[in-house]
C-alpha cells in the first residue's frame, strides 16, 4: 500500500473539514440520548453507594459526582451546539435565495441605512462565523469535560495516596506517631502544592512556561501531572485553541463559565419562607411511611406501612446504616464479626504453625450476637415511653432490598389519635468513653381505635 504525499493527506484533510458538520450533527443528537439515559442511570448509582456504604467508597462517589457534572455539562454544550449547527443551516438555505441584504429597498433614512451596513453582517460571513463557532464549541464541550475529570482524578490520587499510607502503617505496625503522621503529611502538603502550581498553570494558559527558568523547574510537575489527571488526552485541543484564539478572551470565557458554576450552585430562589429548609419534628417525612415513599427511593433511617394504623399490630422497620458500625462496635467490645469492614476474602490465611491456607466459614458466625450488637444500639419509645423487650428480626426490605432490622409493635401500647415513635442511638463514644444517646427518627402515627 503506498503511502500518500502531504498533497493528498491535505486534500482529504480539507475535504474531512468541509464534511465534518454532518458528523458533527450526527455525533450530537446521538450522545445527547445517550447522556439523558446515562444520567439516570449515574444518579441511581450514585444513591446506592450513598445508602449502601460508606468511609472509603466516599472518594468514588466524588468521582462519579464529577462525572455526572461532566455529563450535564457535555450535554448543555451539545444541546447548544445542535441549536447553533441549526442555525447555520437554516442561513446557508436562505442565502440559497437571497445571498445580500438589499438596504435600498428597505427604504430607510441614510443615516439608519449606514449604520446598518456597518453593524450587520453579510450572510456569508455570518456562516462563516457559525461554522467556526460551531466546530470550537463542539470541540470546547469535550475539552471542558476532560478538565473535570481531569480535576477528579487528582483529588482521586490525593486521597489514594493517604488511604494507601494509612494501611500500610497499619500492615508494619507503625503507631500514629512520628514518622507515621509527618511523612503523610508533608507527602500531601507538597501534592497539593504542587497541584495548585500545576492548576494555576493551566488556568492562565501557560504562565509557568514562559520563563526559561522556572519552566525547566516546573517541566517536571507539568509530565507527572499530565499523566495523572490523563490531561494529555486532551493537550492537542487545549494548545490548539489557546494558540488560535486572544488569550484575553480565552480568560474571559472561562472565568465567566466558573462564576457561572459557582453562583448556580450557591444561589437559589425561594419565596417560601415561613417553610423550614431543615428536618424538624413538625415536618412530616414521607420516607418514613411505605404507602407514601416512591418506589424509586431508599429508606433513609426507618419506615412504617403507613402513618394510618387501624389494625392490632404495626411493623418498624431500621435500616442498617454502615456508618454506624464503630458505634456499634463500642457496645459490643467482647464481640468481633467475623467479616471485614470493607474487602472480604472467602481464604483464610493462618501463620501460626507456618503459612497455611483455609476458609473463612462465615455460617459458623454467632447470629444472635450480630444480632443483639445490632439492636442496642437502638431505643424505641412510643409517647416518650420506652419500649422493653421487643424481639428484632433480620430484615430485608422490599423497597431496593435494602437490609436492617424488623420489630413489631402492639397498637395497644398506643392512644387513639396521634401518637409519636421515637428511634435513638445509644452508643460509648470511643474518644471520651461516655455513654451517649442522640434522637435518630421521629415518626408520627395515627391509630384508629374501636
Amino acid at each position: 500500500m503506498s503511502e500518500k504525499t502531504e498533497e493528498q493527506i491535505e486534500k482529504w484533510l480539507r475535504k474531512l473539514q468541509r464534511e465534518s458538520w454532518q458528523l458533527e450533527l450526527l455525533v450530537s443528537a446521538f450522545t445527547i440520548f445517550l447522556l439523558l439515559a446515562a444520567q439516570q442511570n449515574l444518579e441511581e448509582f450514585i444513591i446506592s453507594l450513598d445508602y449502601e456504604y460508606y468511609g472509603p467508597v466516599g472518594i468514588l462517589i466524588f468521582f462519579l459526582v464529577l462525572i455526572r457534572a461532566s455529563i450535564i455539562a457535555l450535554t448543555v454544550f451539545l444541546v447548544l451546539h445542535l441549536l447553533l449547527r441549526g442555525f447555520w443551516i437554516g442561513t446557508i438555505g436562505l442565502r440559497s435565495v437571497q445571498s445580500t441584504i438589499d438596504f435600498e429597498r428597505l427604504n430607510y433614512s441614510q443615516y439608519f441605512k449606514e449604520k446598518l451596513k456597518k453593524k450587520v453582517i453579510g450572510l456569508d460571513r455570518l456562516v462563516i462565523l457559525l461554522d467556526e463557532l460551531c466546530s470550537v464549541l463542539f470541540s470546547l464541550s469535550f475539552l471542558i469535560i476532560f478538565t473535570i475529570i481531569s480535576f477528579g482524578l487528582y483529588f482521586l490520587f490525593l486521597v489514594s495516596i493517604g488511604v494507601i499510607l494509612d494501611l500500610i502503617f497499619d500492615v508494619i505496625g507503625i503507631e500514629a506517631e512520628g514518622v507515621s503522621t509527618i511523612f503523610p503529611i508533608f507527602l500531601v502538603l507538597v501534592i497539593l502544592l504542587t497541584g495548585v502550581v500545576y492548576l494555576i498553570d493551566y488556568f492562565t494558559l501557560g504562565f509557568f512556561k514562559k520563563y526559561r527558568r522556572i519552566s525547566k523547574v516546573y517541566y517536571p510537575i507539568y509530565k507527572f501531572y499530565s499523566f495523572i489527571t490523563l490531561s494529555f488526552i486532551s493537550r492537542s485541543i487545549y494548545y490548539s485553541l489557546i494558540s488560535k484564539y486572544s488569550k484575553k478572551r480565552i480568560r474571559i470565557l472561562l472565568t465567566s463559565f466558573l462564576l457561572f458554576v459557582i453562583l448556580t450552585s450557591t444561589f437559589s430562589f425561594d419565596q417560601q419562607i415561613f417553610y423550614p429548609d431543615e428536618v424538624t419534628e413538625d415536618v412530616l417525612q414521607t420516607n418514613y411511611y411505605d404507602d407514601q415513599r416512591d418506589e424509586s427511593e431508599y429508606v433513609e433511617k426507618v419506615s412504617l406501612e403507613s402513618r394510618f394504623i387501624t389494625g392490632d399490630f404495626v411493623s418498624l422497620f431500621i435500616r442498617y446504616n454502615p456508618s454506624a458500625n464503630e458505634r456499634i462496635q463500642s457496645n459490643c467490645s467482647d464481640f468481633k464479626p467475623l467479616k471485614n469492614d470493607g474487602i472480604n476474602s472467602s481464604l483464610k490465611f493462618e501463620f501460626d504453625n507456618g503459612l497455611s491456607i483455609g476458609s473463612e466459614n462465615i455460617e459458623d458466625e454467632d447470629k444472635k450476637m450480630l444480632l443483639q450488637c445490632l439492636t442496642e444500639y437502638y431505643e424505641v419509645s412510643i409517647n416518650d415511653s420506652v419500649c422493653e423487650h421487643l424481639k428484632y428480626h433480620f430484615y430485608e426490605h422490599p423497597s431496593k432490598n435494602q437490609k436492617g432490622i424488623l420489630t413489631v409493635l402492639s397498637t395497644d401500647q398506643f392512644r387513639r389519635g396521634e401518637n409519636v415513635i421515637l428511634v435513638k442511638t445509644n452508643y460509648i463514644d470511643s474518644d471520651d468513653s461516655v455513654f451517649v444517646s442522640k434522637d435518630y427518627a421521629h415518626i408520627p402515627v395515627w391509630i384508629s381505635k374501636e
